[in-house]
């Protein structure tokens, strides 16, 4: 049956607004979570292991629902996640490009996972989507996420230390050395707390079957190792 007041009201309205990314690049989708300074109160400080894995473990959860997801860079109570579509000739993009379905599925996913992992508490998380045309791009991309990532983790250890007043003004070099004054040397502490985490695409062999798995590691400093990302973002296949 024909539904004339249906087809007008997305023809007219629904589908005035609905804009889909280009096809044939990269495409970072970002996650964060809504209002965590106050949700992060009460956490073991300067750095709370249960709640990294909670993110890592919603990280690789985003990763094995988003269709052209190629890793994600994980730091502090952001996710980020490159895809691509454009592997083989057939390959999709996730939802056709479709910018509202991205942003608003990706958030739900993020959102839906991480509560279930630390239920009695509700967290939220928006997202945002774009694209970068070029490799290299990508690349700073996650070089600057990867500074904020060093950023914050000096500024962690030193508000486990310091008041808010004590370190008002203060660049991360001089947080670095009151941390130092303390008896604590920040470089010292492991790279997962410093730099961030990676969610990769890992194979393994199970009951003579080839399976994928998404998997966390440590990461360099990307600046000093570039290939680390250039790797990462590597096209699967040319056909």
């Amino acid at each position: 049956m024909k539904d004339t007041l249906g087809d007008r009201m997305k023809m007219y309205y629904e589908d005035r607004t609905r804009f889909a990314l280009p096809r044939r690049t990269y495409t970072i989708i970002r996650i964060d979570g809504k209002a965590f300074h106050t949700y992060t109160r009460g956490l073991v400080r300067p750095f709370d292991d249960q709640f990294m894995q909670d993110m890592d473990t919603t990280a690789s959860f985003l990763c094995a629902n988003i269709q052209g997801a190629r890793f994600a860079y994980v730091q502090s109570d952001e996710i980020s996640i490159a895809l691509t579509d454009f592997d083989k000739l057939t390959t999709a993009a996730w939802f056709d490009g479709n910018i509202q379905k991205m942003v608003s599925i990706s958030a739900s996913l993020a959102t839906a996972k991480f509560n279930e992992l630390r239920p009695g508490k509700l967290a939220y998380f928006d997202s945002r989507v774009f694209t970068i045309p070029f490799q290299i791009e990508v690349e700073n991309y996650f070089i600057w996420r990867q500074q904020d990532a060093t950023r914050n983790s000096i500024s962690n250890v030193a508000q486990s230390l310091y008041t808010h007043k004590e370190l008002t003004n203060k660049s991360s070099d001089q947080k670095q050395e009151l941390i130092f004054q303390k008896g604590i040397n920040w470089n010292n502490y492991a790279p997962r707390y410093k730099r961030g985490r990676i969610i990769s695409k890992e194979s393994f062999e199970k009951q003579g079957a080839l399976r994928n798995r998404w998997t966390v590691s440590d990461v360099p400093i990307f600046t000093q190792d570039r290939a680390f990302l250039q790797n990462l973002l590597m096209p699967v296949s040319t056909e």
